[in-house]
């Protein structure tokens, strides 16, 4: 197996064109990408570069790595982002369970703010109603409900659920006249 490191290295060799300017790009000795390159050479079957006079320069197998190495380290480089934002809480999914009217007047304007604030986080609706929707996220099924109060919910004072007042609902009495 090819280990990525060494593309690396190849590819400093081939951006720098030395191995001295390589080592000192990657905070190495010249001594280390020799080695290096060697076990790269080893690993791959192949002579990858040529030292002479002028420097270093890759082989027609080098440049031939070096084109998947890019594509390789590219992607390497994009999943160590996508870590990243997700470590410090930027990407992923939030699994969200609401009724039906809570979806369209609190969650889809929700989704779309977060959408603009921050685009790595996807948002995965599920239809449920309050009832259900509440032991859903006791038992981890969703990680958010938008749900109504109902008889023999969870309490206030139950500490495995945090609760975040949204809107309530105005009641009006209709009377006739007199």
């Amino acid at each position: 197996m090819i280990d990525a490191r060494r593309l690396r290295v190849l590819r400093a060799v081939a951006d720098h064109r030395t191995v001295t300017a390589a080592a000192a790009a990657l905070y190495l000795t010249p001594s280390a990408v020799s080695q290096q390159l060697a076990a790269l050479e080893q690993e791959t079957g192949h002579r990858l570069v040529e030292r002479g006079a002028r420097g270093a320069r890759l082989t027609a197998a080098g440049d031939i790595l070096l084109t998947h190495a890019n594509e390789v380290l590219a992607q390497l480089e994009r999943a160590e982002a996508e870590l990243a934002d997700y470590g410090a809480g930027v990407a992923g999914t939030v699994t969200v369970a609401a009724f039906a009217t809570g979806i369209g007047l609190v969650l889809a304007p929700a989704i779309a703010e977060l959408t603009r604030t921050a685009p790595g986080i996807r948002v995965r609706v599920q239809d449920a109603e309050g009832d259900a929707s509440v032991p859903m996220v006791l038992d981890r099924q969703v990680d958010v409900a938008v749900a109504v109060e109902y008889r023999g919910a969870p309490g206030d004072d139950d500490r495995r659920l945090t609760r975040v007042p949204l809107y309530s609902e105005p009641f009006d009495a209709v009377l006739p006249v007199g």
